[in-house]
Formats: structure tokens, sequence, C-alpha cells
């Protein structure tokens, strides 16, 4: 590699931390060159949800655009808005000197299809965070995928539901509610991660005051993990993995209903063999 080529793979991996002052400036910056106010206030709303979706320490790099953009295809917004945040992002960046962290080809055609996520790549992502020994990032994966949860009811997955083995989900404001039964395997490797811990109540996926995990650090990890794994832009999201359950639990049901269409034919010739008018 050229020492321009070693440069630019340094430049991708600086990072810096995006911090309020920052955000202001680079809106005062836009407003002199002469954004309207309506367009200001567009940039203010995408840049918070920057802020808001990195993690802890709050630092931008690289890889920082990518997990952006999935973090926005899995909370299933349209191809057009997804796009207009990246622009702004690709923005930012330029006015931080680091052109090098655009996305490039970020258009996707318009009406095209959610990427969907195998249960084989679901597994190659389980593998990937042992393999990084990322435990919460193991078990966030395992809950959405594995357990079926949304990374909405993620705060109802407390000590005390571990313990009891279930869940009981409210959602939409309390108006629907369903038990979710946690798979054994999930329940015992959540109930060693609570002990070890030292948790004796409240979220199992909390925050550093106890306070339960933002959904941008769940997507953060999830993404990281995704890009560690090989899977496709944009498959690595909670949306993609709560999909992934579905389209699993569909296809068993599938199965067991010719199961049991083949099970009553059967019945109903024996019947006819030992009844039927001709017999």
């Amino acid at each position: 590699m050229d020492i321009q080529g070693r440069n630019r793979g340094l430049e991708t991996h600086r990072r810096e931390c995006l911090t309020p002052d920052i955000i202001e400036g680079y809106l005062g910056y836009l407003e002199g060159k002469g954004r309207s106010r309506s367009s200001l206030e567009s940039y203010r709303r995408a840049l918070r949800g920057i802020y808001e979706y990195l993690p802890e320490g709050k630092r931008i790099g690289g890889e920082t655009g990518a997990g952006w953009k999935s973090h926005l295809e899995g909370k299933g917004l349209s191809t057009v808005t997804v796009d207009n945040r990246i622009s702004v992002w690709n923005g930012l960046v330029q006015y931080l000197g680091h052109r090098e962290w655009q996305l490039g080809d970020f258009c996707r055609e318009k009406g095209g299809v959610q990427p969907e996520l195998s249960r084989a790549e679901y597994l190659r992502m389980l593998s990937a965070a042992k393999h990084m020994e990322k435990e919460k990032a193991y078990l966030l994966i395992k809950a959405l995928g594995g357990a079926g949860m949304r990374i909405q009811e993620l705060p109802q997955l407390t000590v005390e539901a571990v313990k009891r083995g279930m869940v009981e989900l409210e959602y939409h404001n309390a108006r629907q509610r369903r038990v979710l039964y946690l798979p054994e395997g999930l329940r015992r490797e959540l109930g060693e991660y609570i002990v070890r811990g030292g948790f004796r109540e409240g979220p199992v996926f909390r925050g550093p005051e106890g306070e339960p995990m933002a959904r941008s650090s769940i997507n953060y990890l999830i993404a990281a993990v995704g890009r560690e794994a090989r899977i496709g832009e944009g498959k690595a999201t909670p949306r993609c993995l709560w999909k992934m359950y579905q389209g699993t639990c569909q296809g068993i049901r599938a199965n067991i209903s010719v199961l049991v269409e083949q099970a009553y034919q059967r019945m109903v010739e024996e019947e006819q063999l030992a009844i039927g008018w001709d017999a």
C-alpha cells in the first residue's frame, strides 16, 4: 500500500467526539450559507438523531455513517427519509474535515424491498458476538431474534421476569398485552448475566445508572456485531432480527398445518375403509 493509501486508512480509523457545541457550530455555518429556517430545523432534527444514536462518549468515525444508516432502516423509515438524513451526515463530516467518512452511493431504488436476515446469518451474529466477547450484544440478539421481543419491549425484560421464565408484555399504551415465554437456554444465560452484574431488580439491559438501555446503544451494538459477522448492509438491526423470528415461526406453523392436514386425510381414509358406502 502506498503512503496515501495508508494515510486514508488511518483517517478512517480516527474518531472525534460529537458535542452540542459542534452541532450548533455546524448549524451556524449552514445559516451563514443562506439555509432557510425550515431547512435549519430539518438539519437540527437529523443532527439530534445522530447525537442520540451514538453510545456513551458520543464519538464518531469512519464506520458511524453505515451504522447510522442501518439504524434508520431498522426503524422502518422510508427510503427518501433515510437518504435525506444520510445527506445531513455527509455534510456534517465534510464540515469537520472528514470527507473520507461520507457515505457514497447511499441512495436505494425507490420501493426497494427491506433486506431480510436469514436464520443462518442470525447464528453467525451470535457466533461473532461470542468471538468478540460481547455478552450483552449476544443476549440482545438472542432476545430479539431468538425469543421474538421487539426493541421497544426490552425494558420489560426484567430480573423478575427472567426468574419467572416469562415476560408479560404491554404495548400500545397498555391497550394490548401478550405473554412471552423465554426459551430455557436464553433464560439460563440471562440468569447468569444477572448474577454477574449484581442486578437485583429492574431491566436486564440497562445503562450506567440502571435505566433501561437506550435504543441507540442497542442499535449500535447489534450493528457492530453485524459488521464483524459480515452481514449484509441493513440486515443487522433489531427490526430484521424480529422479522427473522416471525418468518421462522410462520414456517414452522406452515409445516405443522401440512402435518395436521395429512393426519386428517389418513383418518378419513381409514374411516372410509371401515364404514364407507361400498365397504
